[in-house]
């Protein structure tokens, strides 16, 4: 039995992560406006807070998504009723199909990446990836597609 240290899987872990996303990002928006609007698509009206704390990146990071998604059309702000002092994120009907279709390539390129493993290779991966995050307090559910490494809801 071959030894293999937690530096070798972690190398690993990451290039299957970049190859995920370089796979994801040539077919449609970046992995990370992505993940943004799903999250918008069953929380629509998070404040730029909310999404700072869920999405699991820094505050600078989300201002610089929201201004991406702001400008492509993706999303709107707008005052929030019940605190006008707050502004809510709430995505447009483009952002909708943006999603879809972050949605479809994101299945497809996963599909691509994972589909050489034979189904029994596939249920061991995923036995062990569940091992490894129940380590922690487990994720909620609505978010579970959307932890990426080195980020933990």
């Amino acid at each position: 039995m071959v030894n293999v240290s937690p530096n070798a899987l972690y190398e690993k872990f990451e290039q299957v992560y970049r190859l995920l996303s370089a796979k994801i990002s040539a077919r449609c928006i970046g992995s990370g406006q992505g993940r943004y609007l799903q999250l918008l698509l069953s929380r629509d009206g998070m404040s730029q807070s909310e999404l700072v704390n869920v999405l699991g990146v820094s505050p600078s990071s989300a201002s610089e998504l929201t201004d991406k998604l702001l400008a492509a059309g993706y999303i709107t702000r707008k005052k929030d009723d019940a605190d006008k002092r707050k502004m809510l994120v709430c995505i447009t009907d483009s952002g909708k199909a943006a999603a879809a279709d972050f949605q479809k390539e994101f299945a497809a390129a996963a599909e691509e990446a994972f589909g050489i493993l034979a189904p029994d290779a596939k249920e061991t991966l995923l036995s062990l990836l569940c091992v490894m995050l129940e380590q922690d307090e487990p994720a909620s559910p609505v978010c579970d597609a959307m932890i990426r490494p080195g980020k933990r809801l």
